[in-house]
C-alpha cells in the first residue's frame, strides 16, 4: 500500500510538471514566433483576409464567417482531449466579462487532431459550462477546408485574433496569452 501511495503521488507530480511545461513550451512557441504558420498562397498568416470560413455549430446550424463581418474575432482551434485546451476554456470562462467585446469561435480540430476524446458539448459543460450560453461565444467542428486554411498542421490548441476579417495575431495557449486576448479585445 506504500509503494502504491507514493507510485500515485510521484506520477501526480510528473504528470502536474509535465502540463505546466507543455503551457510553457506552448505560450513561447507561440507567442515569440508568430511565424509558426508562413505566409503561403492559401494558408492563414498576420495581414491575411479570412474569407470562406464556415462550420456547424452545436444545434447544427451551419455558420459563415461573414456573419461576423466588423467585428473582432477569436478563432480557438482546440482538441478536447488536450490539457492546455482544457486550462484555456476555463481561463476564457474566468475572463469572459472581459471579452464580450470578442465574438470566440470555438472549434474542435479537425477529427479531434488525430485522437479521442469527448463530443464538444461535453467538453464544454465539463470545463465552461456558463460559455454555453454566452452571446459571444459560438461553438463548433473544424471542416477540413478551413483547417487546411487556418490550421494546416493540425495544432491542438492555436488561435487567430481576426479584426474585420484581417488576421492581427496568431498564437496558442490561451490559458498563458490571456492577457493578450483580454487586450485585442477591448483595444480601439
Amino acid at each position: 500500500m506504500y509503494l502504491n501511495l507514493n507510485y500515485e503521488k510521484n506520477l501526480s507530480l510528473v504528470l502536474s510538471v509535465a502540463f505546466v511545461a507543455l503551457l510553457i513550451f506552448s505560450a513561447s512557441y507561440f507567442s515569440k514566433n508568430s511565424s509558426v504558420i508562413t505566409k503561403n498562397e492559401g494558408t492563414a498568416y498576420i495581414g491575411a483576409r479570412v474569407s470562406k470560413v464556415s462550420f456547424y455549430d452545436l444545434s447544427g446550424k451551419k455558420v459563415d464567417f461573414s456573419d461576423f463581418k466588423g467585428k473582432k474575432v477569436m478563432v480557438w482551434f482546440f482538441a478536447t482531449w488536450c490539457p492546455s485546451c482544457i486550462a484555456g476554456m476555463q481561463e476564457l470562462e474566468r475572463n469572459n466579462a472581459k471579452l464580450q467585446n470578442l465574438k470566440i469561435i470555438a472549434l474542435k480540430t479537425y477529427a479531434n487532431a488525430g485522437y479521442p476524446g469527448p463530443d464538444i458539448k461535453s467538453f464544454v459543460k465539463q470545463y465552461g459550462k456558463s460559455l454555453l450560453g454566452s452571446s459571444n461565444w459560438s461553438f463548433g467542428s473544424a471542416f477540413k477546408e478551413d483547417s487546411l486554411f487556418f490550421n494546416p498542421k493540425n495544432y491542438p490548441d492555436i488561435y487567430f485574433l481576426v479584426d474585420d476579417g484581417i488576421i492581427k495575431d496568431i498564437a496558442g495557449a490561451p490559458s498563458a496569452t490571456i492577457a493578450k486576448i483580454i487586450s485585442f479585445a477591448n483595444s480601439k
